[in-house]
């Protein structure tokens, strides 16, 4: 189970800075900056990707206004909502703002949410947004711009390696032979 305070001391640990913080209300540098960037840093790596503990399904009924032109129906986007990932079935949508433009009286979609407890963090996730606060962190901690680039190169590699992992997760594509010649192989 990981902590905010450890989030960024793994972060800091990143950018070899030693004085680790006990709290993000200490009266350092690290934990200042740490503060500031801690949470628009963990919904920007939630956002990123569809991580499966921030999966929630949403059902909403439309707003009585109805939208100015183009679609049928408007839906008031969710405040726990950072991003629609997934619609229940096929529907022309548009996200406009914190508001959803839709062409259905009742949107279903699975969106990713904003998972503001750190002890619901999935490991690889503890660790992709470690390593974006670190890039976050890098240039104001340390003013080196190829520290931060080296971690942004490592940040995307490890999502790209959540991303594989997270796919076995889910429903595999299962192959079933069609015909008698198939079957055969």
């Amino acid at each position: 189970m990981a902590s905010v305070v450890s989030i960024c001391n793994r972060a800091l640990s990143k950018i070899g800075d030693e004085l680790f913080i006990a709290s993000l209300d200490d009266d350092t540098k690290s934990a200042r900056y740490c503060k500031a960037l801690y949470e628009d840093t963990r919904d920007f790596v939630l956002r990123s990707y569809p991580w499966r503990f921030a999966l929630k399904r949403y059902v909403l009924a439309p707003l009585k206004e109805k939208p100015l032109f183009g679609y049928e129906f408007q839906f008031a986007l969710p405040s726990d909502c950072l991003r629609v990932w997934r619609t229940q079935k096929q529907i022309r949508y548009q996200v406009e703002g914190r508001t959803i433009l839709a062409d259905t009286n009742v949107m279903s979609f699975i969106g990713i949410s904003k998972v503001e407890d750190s002890v619901q963090f999935d490991p690889m996730f503890v660790e992709a947004l470690a390593l974006r606060l670190a890039v976050e962190l890098s240039v104001p901690l340390t003013a080196s711009m190829s520290l931060k680039e080296s971690l942004n190169k490592e940040f995307q590699q490890f999502v790209q390696q959540a991303k594989t992992a997270s796919a076995m997760e889910g429903i595999q594509d299962v192959y079933s032979p069609q015909g008698w010649l198939e079957a055969r192989i």
